[in-house]
C-alpha cells in the first residue's frame, strides 16, 4: 500500500487516515461502488481521489478482493476512454493488490505523466515510486526508466513536477537512474531561484541525501514555513542518527570486554530495534501515531517478509481472522451473508445461507436487519459498525435471537420505530459456510464451483457431485477461478474425487527431511470416462494449482481460462516461543474457542479469548505429479524470473465489456428509482415459473421478459435492448435463488466466454457440440461473431478526442439498434472512419 510518506511530501498532501472497518465485497456490487467513485473523481482534488481509491480497496476486505480487482481490471482495460483523474483513481485503487499487471498500471501511469493537468501528473510520478514496479519484466523496467528519464529531463514541464518524476527515476532506476536523477536534482540544486534550490534539497533528502543540500536545509529550517519544518526534521533525523551511532560504538567497546562475542552480537541485535524505534518516535512525522507494539509487529512482520513473498508475521488479531474465517468456515449464528447497503445504508441481509436457520425462517435477500432484540442496527449517521451487528448475530448454537425485519415497501417509518409483526426469532445453529455451489446445464454438463478448500470442501463437493449424478450427469466442469487455496489435505481429497487410488498429486520438499508424497486413498467419485474440465485464473492458487495441475499432469482434463497465480510454496504456521494463546474449556470438542465457551486463562484480564500470535513460515515447495514446479520465481530484486502457475489448455480471457457500455451500465444500477429492481419486482410476482425458466436460460431474448419493449423505452438509455436483459435476467437470478433455496454459480454460460469454451471441451468429450443443444446455440458466441463484436472498440481505440468517442459510442448503438443519427453524429463517425481508412 502507499506510504503516508508519498502522500505527504510527493504531493503535499495530508496523510493517508486509516480505512473503516471492511464490509466483504462479496455482499456489495463491486462494479457499482466503482463506478460511483470513478464519477466522484473528477470532482475531487487529487489528494481526495487518491485517498478514495485507498479506501475503497479497504472496505473490499479478504473476501472481496477478487471481484473489486476484476473490476479494476476491467476498467484500466478501457481507460484509454476516461478522464485523467479517473484513471489515476483505478491505478491508485489497483496499487493497492500485491497481484496485479504492473506493466499495465504502469504504461498507464506513463501516459498521464504526459497529461496538461500538472495536479494529476504530479500524481502519477507520485504512484510510479512504488516499489513493486521494480517486478517489471526486463524490457518493460528499461521503458518505464526511459519514460521516467524523459519526463524529469523535459524543461516545458513544471520543477515541481520534474523534481517528483526524479524521485520515482532514483526508485526504479537502477545505479544508472540514479545518477540521472541526482543529475536533475542536484541541477535544480545549483539554481538562482530561492524556490528551487529548496525543492530540491528537500527532494534530496527524501532520497537519503542529507549532506549535500545541508547549507540549504540549514537556511530552510530557520524560516516559520511547512519547508522549514520539513527541513528540520531531516536534519535532526541525521543528527540523531549519528548521535546513536556514536552511543552504541561507544557501548560495544565498553562491553566487549566483559561478555562474549555471541551475547553481545544477540544484545546488539535488539539495541538496533531499540535504537530505530526511538529515532521514529522523536523523528518521523508518523511517529505519534503508532504505539510500540505496532512498531515491533511491523519489525517482525518485515524480518519474514525478507525471506519470500508469501511468509509473514500473523499478529493475535491476523491469526484469528486466518483460523477462522479461512481455514474453518464455521460460526454460531443466523447463516445470511450481510452488509450495509449503500442506497440507503440499511443493514441488509445480501443472500442468505440456504442451509441455514435464517432462510428457515423466512428471510430473503434485501431484507433490512433494523434491531437485534432491542438494539437497533441504525445509528445516527446510518447503520452502526458492521462487526459490531454481525457480533450481535452469533452466539451459542441453540441460543434464540429476536431480530426485527424490515423490507422494500414498509412504512419508511418503521425502520426507526418497528413493530412486533416485524420480529423474528431465530434459534442459532453451527453454520457452515459453504464452499460449493453447483448447477446442472443443458446436455448433462454439471458445473461446480469451488470457492475454497477449506476443512469440509470434499465433503460437500463430493455431496454435490452424487446429486447431479441421480440428475443423469455426463460431464463436469470443476469452476476454481478466485479459489486462492487453502488446506492441503482437501487439495488432496478433492483430486481423489476424479483420480483413480494410488495417484500421486502432489509432493513436498522442503530443506531438512525428506519429500512427503501424498497419494490419492480411495476409487473416484466421478467415473473415469467422464469428460472433465476445470476452469481457472490468475487468482487460482496453491490448492486450486495442485488440483489442476494434477488433473492436467494425469490427462484427466482439460484446464481453461488463463494461467494461474503460481503460488507452489508450503508455509507452516508456527507458534512463537512465549506466545501462547489463551485457554478454555471445550464444550463441543472442536478444538477451537468458540465465543460462549468459557476462558480459563485469559492473560490480558481483558475477558476475551485471545490467540498468539503466529509465524506464517514458507517451509517446502509443491511439486506436481510430473515434477514440474508451479512456483512464480523472482530473483531478489524482485524481477520474475519464472511465471510458475498452470498454463491453461485452451488459454480464454474473461468477458470484457466495452467502457462506454459499462457507464451506462453503472449509470442504471445506480439510479436512486432502481429502475431495473422495481420492473422485475412488478413481473415476477405473477410469473414465478417462467423466471425460474428465464434466469437458467432466456435464450438471449429480450421479449421474454413480460412488458420488456415498454420497459427498455421507458428508461431512455443508449444501451442495446439485449444490455439490458443482461442487467435484468442478473437481478431475476438474484431473486430466483431465494425461490430455490440454492445459489447460483458464479459462472453464467449465457455470458461467460471461458465457461463456454469449457462446456465445448466436455461436449466434444461426449461426441457432440453446442450447436446440438438449443440453449447453447441460440447463447454461444462464435469466434467470427466476437471479432465482429470487437470492431467498435478497435476503431474507438483510435487517436480520438474524448468528446469524439462518447459522440461515436452513442452513435455506433444508435446503429446497432436501427436508431436514426443527428448531423453532427454523422459527421463525427464520416471524420473517424475517413481517418482509420488513411491509415
Amino acid at each position: 500500500m502507499l506510504s503516508s510518506y508519498l502522500f505527504a511530501f510527493s504531493l503535499g498532501f495530508a496523510p493517508a487516515v486509516t480505512a473503516p472497518s471492511s464490509i466483504p465485497a462479496v455482499h456489495q456490487d463491486a462494479n457499482a461502488l466503482l463506478g460511483e467513485r470513478l464519477g466522484a473523481a473528477s470532482g475531487q482534488s487529487v489528494a481526495e481521489l487518491l485517498e478514495s481509491a485507498v479506501r475503497l480497496v479497504a472496505s473490499a476486505g479478504e473476501e472481496g478482493a477478487a471481484s473489486l480487482s476484476r473490476a479494476l481490471d476491467e476498467r484500466l482495460a478501457q481507460a484509454e476512454g476516461l478522464a485523467p483523474k479517473a484513471q489515476l483513481f483505478l491505478c491508485c485503487a489497483r496499487l493497492q493488490d500485491d497481484e496485479f499487471d504492473h506493466a499495465s498500471v504502469a504504461k498507464r501511469l506513463v501516459h498521464l505523466l504526459g497529461t496538461e493537468d500538472e495536479e494529476v501528473a504530479r500524481g502519477a510520478a507520485a504512484l510510479l515510486q512504488d516499489t513493486s514496479f521494480r517486478e517489471l519484466k526486463d524490457k518493460e523496467q528499461n521503458e518505464l526508466v526511459e519514460a521516467l528519464t524523459a519526463a524529469a529531463g523535459n524543461g516545458d514541464r513544471a520543477p515541481g513536477l520534474r523534481l517528483e518524476t526524479a524521485v520515482a527515476l532514483h526508485v526504479q532506476g537502477g545505479a544508472d537512474g540514479q545518477r540521472a536523477a541526482r543529475k536533475e536534482m542536484m541541477d535544480f540544486l545549483a539554481s538562482s531561484d530561492d524556490g528551487l534550490r529548496a525543492q530540491a534539497a528537500l527532494v534530496l533528502a527524501r532520497v537519503g541525501d542529507v549532506e549535500t543540500p545541508r547549507q540549504e536545509l540549514e537556511k530552510l529550517a530557520r524560516l516559520p514555513t511547512d519547508q522549514g519544518a520539513l527541513a528540520a526534521a531531516y536534519l535532526k533525523q541525521e543528527e540523531l542518527r549519528r548521535l546513536n551511532d556514536s552511543r552504541l560504538r561507544k557501548l560495544l567497546r565498553e562491553r566487549q570486554d566483559d561478555i562474549g562475542t555471541d551475547k553481545i552480537k544477540a544484545q546488539d541485535d535488539l539495541y538496533r530495534i531499540e535504537r530505530m524505534i526511538q529515532l521514529i518516535e522523536k523523528a518521523s512525522l508518523e511517529g505519534d501515531k503508532h504505539e510500540r507494539d505496532e512498531l515491533i509487529d511491523a519489525a517482525l512482520d518485515g524480518m519474514l517478509r525478507s525471506l519470500d513473498e508469501h511468509s509473514s508475521y500473523l499478529t493475535p488479531k491476523g491469526y484469528q481472522r486466518f483460523e477462522q474465517d479461512l481455514l474453518s468456515a464455521e460460526y454460531g449464528g443466523i447463516g445470511a451473508y450481510v452488509g450495509e447497503d449503500p442506497d440507503d445504508h440499511l443493514f441488509t441481509i445480501t443472500r442468505p445461507i440456504y442451509s441455514g436457520p435464517a432462510y428457515k425462517a423466512g428471510l430473503h435477500s434485501d431484507d433490512k436487519i433494523v434491531r437485534i432484540d432491542d438494539w437497533p442496527t441504525l445509528g445516527p449517521d446510518g447503520s452502526k459498525p458492521t462487526d459490531e451487528i454481525i457480533k450481535r448475530l452469533k452466539g451459542k448454537p441453540g441460543t434464540p435471537v429476536k431480530i426485527y425485519v424490515w423490507r422494500r415497501g414498509m412504512d419508511p417509518a418503521l425502520i426507526d420505530r418497528p413493530t412486533e409483526d416485524m420480529a423474528v426469532t431465530i434459534t442459532r445453529e453451527r453454520i457452515e459456510i459453504p464452499p460449493v455451489s453447483g448447477q446442472m446445464l443443458p446436455g448433462g454438463v454439471a458445473l461446480v464451483q469451488l470457492d475454497t478448500f477449506s476443512n469440509v470442501a470434499s465433503k460437500l463437493l463430493q455431496q454435490k457431485l452424487g446429486e447431479f449424478k441421480q440428475q443423469g450427469m455426463k460431464a463436469v466442469i470443476l469452476d476454481l477461478r478466485n479459489n486462492s487455496g487453502g488446506l492441503l489435505s482437501e487439495a488432496v481429497r478433492v483430486s481423489n474425487l476424479f483420480l483413480p487410488e494410488g495417484k500421486l498429486i502432489v509432493t513436498t520438499e522442503s530443506r531438512v527431511g525428506d519429500p512427503e508424497k501424498n497419494y490419492t486413498e480411495k476409487k473416484p467419485t466421478v467415473a473415469m470416462d467422464m469428460p472433465i474440465a476445470v476452469l481457472v485464473n490468475r487468482f487460482s492458487a496453491s490448492a486450486s494449482e495442485i488440483v489442476s495441475g494434477a488433473l492436467q499432469d494425469w490427462k484427466r482434463g482439460e484446464i481453461v481460462g488463463q494461467r494461474s497465480f503460481g503460488k507452489g510454496s508450503v508455509q507452516q504456521l508456527l507458534p512463537i516461543p512465549g506466545e501462547s494463546d489463551d485457554r478454555f474449556e471445550d464444550e463441543n470438542g472442536n478444538g477451537r474457542h468458540d465465543s460462549w465457551e468459557k476462558l480459563t486463562a485469559d492473560r490480558n484480564k481483558n475477558g476475551e479469548f485471545d490467540y498468539g500470535p503466529r509465524a506464517r513460515m514458507t517451509i517446502a515447495r509443491y511439486l506436481l505429479p510430473s515434477g514440474r514446479s508451479i512456483h512464480r520465481e523472482l530473483d531478489e530484486e524482485g524481477k520474475l524470473l519464472s511465471e510458475g502457475g498452470v498454463e491453461p489448455d485452451e488459454k480464454v480471457a474473461p468477458r470484457r465489456w466495452e467502457t462506454w457500455k459499462l457507464e451506462e451500465m453503472l449509470k442504471l444500477q445506480q439510479q436512486k428509482d432502481r429502475k431495473i429492481p422495481r420492473y422485475v419486482e412488478s413481473i415476477y410476482p405473477a410469473n414465478k415459473e417462467l423466471m425460474n425458466r428465464l434466469a437458467d436460460c432466456d435464450l438471449d431474448d429480450p421479449s421474454a421478459y413480460p412488458g420488456f419493449d415498454d420497459f427498455y423505452n421507458s428508461l431512455g438509455t443508449v444501451l442495446s435492448p439485449q444490455d439490458v436483459r443482461f442487467l435484468v435476467r442478473r437481478e431475476v437470478r438474484r431473486k430466483a435463488q431465494d425461490d430455490r433455496g440454492a445459489a447460483f454459480p458464479d459462472g453464467d454460460y449465457q455470458e461467460d466466454p471461458q465457461l463456454q469454451e469449457a462446456i465445448r471441451v466436455v461436449l466434444n468429450g461426449l461426441g457432440t457440440g453446442p450447436d446440438a443443444i438449443p440453449q447453447y446455440a441460440k447463447t454461444f458466441e462464435s469466434v467470427d461473431k466476437d471479432r465482429e463484436k470487437d470492431a467498435p472498440s478497435r476503431i474507438l481505440a483510435s487517436n480520438v478526442s474524448d468528446a469524439a468517442r462518447t459522440d461515436l459510442r452513442e452513435s455506433l448503438t444508435l446503429i446497432k439498434n436501427g436508431k436514426p443519427l443527428t448531423a453532427h453524429q454523422m459527421e463525427e463517425l464520416e471524420k473517424l472512419l475517413k481517418s482509420v481508412l488513411d491509415k
